[in-house]
Formats: C-alpha cells, structure tokens, sequence
C-alpha cells in the first residue's frame, strides 16, 4: 500500500483503489492501492472521513501494517473501483497537532527533569502522559509549560527521515525503539527526537498552545493532562472569562481570588458548623418537648432528620419516628429496651400505612414515605406509639 500520509501530512484528498472488500458482522472492511488515511497507532486515534459518497468511520491497521478502512456494516463498496478519499479535516488535524505537543512535552520532560514517559494516548478531550514518576510537583509542571510554550514561539521545525535500525539505536534516543527494520524518525529541531510513525505538523507554531489541567496517580506512575492547540486556546477564554466574573463577584483582583475563595470556604464551613449545633440544639428540645414514657414522634415540614439522629444519641432508652412532610424522608431510632421490638416484624407492616418504604440496622431505620394524608400519618403514629409502650 502507499501511503501518502506519509509523503504529505496535509493531503487532504485522494483518488484510490479499492483493491478488496470484507464484510463482517459489524462492519464494511475495505483495503485501497494507496490512502491518505492513518490508522489507529502509536496513541493516535485513526482517520475518519469519506470514500466516495460512504463514510469512513475508523482507521485500524492489519497485519501487514496498511491501513483498513472501517465503513457502515454492508456497505456496497466495490472492488477494483476507483473512489475519492476525502479527510475529516478537524479531526486529523487535531489530532496531528496533539501529537506534536505529546512529543515535545515527552521531550522537554526527558532533558529538562530526566522523567520518562510510560505511555501516551490522545483523546477528544485532552492529552495524557503517563509518566515513569510517582510524584511530580508543581514547581516541575509550571516549568514544562513556561518551557513548552516558549518552544511554541520559537516555531521548531518537526521533520521526519529514515535510517537503518543500528544508526538509530546509536542516537540514543529517550524511549527504546519498538519496531524492527529501517525507523522513521521524527524530530522536532532542537527539542526532541524519537521513532515514531505518527503524522505530525509541520512546526511547533501550530501547536498554539499548551497548559496542564491536573494530574492522577495510576500505578504508581503520575499521568498528566493537557490541552492542546485549538482547544487550549477555547479553554484559556473560558477560564479568563470565569475569572474576570468571579474578580467582579468578590470584588477582588484575579491574583487575590484564591485567598478570597479560602476565606469564603472558611466562612462557610464556620456557619455550617454553628449551624449544625443550631439544628441539634433545636433537636433536643423538640425530643424533650414531645417525649412521652420513652416514645416521642416528631412530624412536621422541615423537619431535619439527621438533627434528629444526632440528638437521640443523649438518650439510652428511647423510641423516636421523626419525618419531614415535605421531602418525605422519615427516620427511627429503637434504643436500649426499645431494641427489644423487631423492626421487620412489629415495624415493618406499620409503615404501610403511609407507603413507607426502607430499613437499616439495629438502632436507625430510615426511608421515604407519602406523608400526604395527614389522618394516615397520625393512624401510623398512634400505632407506633402502642406497638412501643406494648413491651
């Protein structure tokens, strides 16, 4: 097969061949004389677009290493018949300039800070390296990018050449070489060499950008996030115009922002507590307002289940049901001699009164319920309160 990706990465379309045709149970498989389309290697998803008026859904390469169009299952395409291959431009394109950028941060990431990269893959959304670190702080990553998109700037050339297996094993190159035979080479001048059989862009100036979102461990190893080119540059307005908004929001300047917004967390956290103390404390005293021979029921809208439980802790024998009306969550705490009752055999069969549904363990039960009719609620609670008081 010739495959003239690799004569011209930017060759957008192609009269072919279609020199043989496999159907399978899920799609068209179809082989040409010479394509424009790169399969799927290496990290870097294959080429999607048209063969003639069919679309091409997916690149893959065979055994032999030419690349197989993937087309609709029974699509009616025809050997020995000459179509039009045409590129989904945007998503090569894409795809060519996050390549690019994976190259140059593996490189910049190799002579900068002697960290390997263990493997790569590009996705629609962001560019991942995994790196052979388990820690890599931001003081290292900072650096990257200051470094990287300086590179952008400078507008590196990438080429790419041949040369026998030996002479490129003598290079010395950051990442052992994978295949046998003659190596494509791919280097970008003054920033990076590697064998690699990928498309690429033509300079690193049409990277336009790059900038880390984040990064994870994965075993053992640290993977990082990119943005790259394009979207990069979508995201960076994105953010900007976040930032102005929130600057505006608290009044503050962008490099303030932070502070502010732990001050605000602060703030928040404080008055989450003050009033979790205020919900218990009101808790309490419902607890102690409707507590009757061990049993209290309280029921009304708003009522804050989780205060409840935490306010039935004060007490050793107690039979709570507390329920918000309104959301319909409802709650029930059996402790000490109130533990004796068996909660799917005296309870269970109680709450089917209100619709109730949900269980637990020994001594909180919880569950929804349709507190709608009022009469049914106050049938469920008088009977509560006997199926308690009857120990």
């Amino acid at each position: 097969m010739d495959k003239r990706f690799y004569d011209d990465t930017y060759l957008r379309t192609l009269e072919c061949t279609v020199v043989q045709v496999t159907h399978t149970d899920k799609a068209t498989e179809v082989l040409t004389d010479r394509t424009i389309f790169y399969p799927e290697s290496g990290g870097q998803p294959g080429d999607r677009g048209t063969l003639g008026s069919f679309k091409v859904l997916d690149t893959k390469k065979n055994e032999a290493g030419d690349s197989v169009l993937i087309l609709e299952k029974d699509c009616p395409v025809q050997e020995g018949k000459q179509y039009i291959q045409s590129l989904d431009w945007d998503h090569r394109y894409n795809f060519m300039v996050m390549h690019s950028a994976q190259h140059m941060l593996s490189g910049l990431l190799f002579t900068m800070y002697k960290i390997g990269t263990v493997a790569v893959h590009q996705g629609d959304e962001y560019l991942t390296i995994e790196t052979d670190k388990s820690e890599i702080g931001e003081g290292i990553i900072d650096g990257l990018i200051r470094e990287a998109n300086t590179k952008i700037s400078e507008d590196h050339a990438v080429i790419y050449y041949e040369m026998s297996h030996s002479d490129a094993e003598a290079l010395g190159l950051r990442r052992s070489i994978k295949v046998e035979g003659d190596v494509r080479i791919v280097e970008i001048e003054g920033v990076d060499r590697i064998a690699c059989g990928g498309v690429h862009v033509r300079h690193t100036g049409e990277i336009r950008m790059v900038y880390c979102i984040g990064q994870e461990q994965i075993r053992g190893h640290v993977r990082l996030y990119f943005r790259c080119g394009n979207q990069a540059v979508e995201e960076s307005l994105q953010n900007n115009r976040i930032i102005n908004a929130l600057s505006r929001e608290l009044s503050c300047r962008s490099d303030e922002l932070e502070g502010k917004i732990t001050a605000l967390q602060n703030d928040l956290s404080e008055s989450k507590s003050k009033s979790i103390s205020a919900l218990k404390k009101l808790a309490e005293y419902a607890i102690k307002e409707n507590l009757k021979d061990g049993v209290c029921v309280i029921a009304g809208e708003g009522t804050d289940i989780q205060a409840i439980v935490h306010a039935s802790n004060d007490y050793a024998d107690l039979a709570l049901f507390g329920a918000d009306t309104r959301s319909g969550r409802w709650v029930m705490v059996l402790k000490g001699c109130f533990e004796r009752l068996d909660f799917n055999k005296d309870i269970r069969p109680l709450l089917s009164i209100v619709s109730a549904k949900g269980g637990g363990r020994s001594p909180v039960f919880q569950g929804a319920a349709d507190f709608a009719d009022k009469e049914a609620l106050n049938r469920f609670t008088r009977d509560f309160r006997k199926a308690c008081l009857s120990l």
